[in-house]
């Protein structure tokens, strides 16, 4: 398993699925359209949803990139990615600001990307990294760095010797 074919499975999605934790602590999976500056991803959400409520008070996320189903020729094994992401929202005084909008006009319809940041409850947030692991099948499990790099395979007790009892 390598980095690169880490970021090409990135580059099939257009969303993520994110894991948040509501203001009273509660787990809230959603999901939203993105895109990537280097090694960070960037949404554009709304803070009247209960996600970008939960990003505000919580600023930790997990992300999961995972293989379609109807692609999946083994579910207990699907092709997925995790990572484990800091939260940080981007105002729009601040110089990454722009540019993110302007990949977001890039990536999307220009014209409702316009109009969503006109309005007040639609807020940039940039979610980096902190570690994350790969699958791309059975025995094919990997850590990944800050960096979406691979670092080592991990090993389960199947493959470690260990007998089922």
């Amino acid at each position: 398993m390598t980095t690169q074919e880490v970021e090409l499975f990135l580059e099939t999605f257009q969303t993520l699925i994110m894991a948040s934790l509501t203001p009273e602590g509660e787990p809230y999976a959603s999901t939203a359209p993105y895109i990537r500056i280097g090694d960070d991803f960037y949404i554009l959400i709304s803070t009247v949803a209960q996600h970008g409520r939960n990003l505000l008070v919580h600023p930790k996320v997990s992300l999961l990139f995972v293989e379609d189903e109807s692609q999946c020729v083994q579910p207990f094994a699907r092709k997925r990615v995790t990572i484990e992401a800091d939260v940080t929202e981007i105002t729009r005084e601040e110089e990454l600001y722009l540019p993110a909008i302007e990949r977001f006009k890039a990536h999307f319809d220009p014209e409702l990307v316009t109009s969503l940041t006109q309005m007040g409850d639609f807020h940039l947030f940039k979610l980096s990294p902190k570690s994350g692991s790969v699958v791309m099948g059975f025995g094919k499990a990997y850590r990944l760095d800050q960096n979406l790099e691979v670092m080592k395979q991990i090993m389960g007790q199947h493959q470690q010797g260990h007998k089922h009892g």
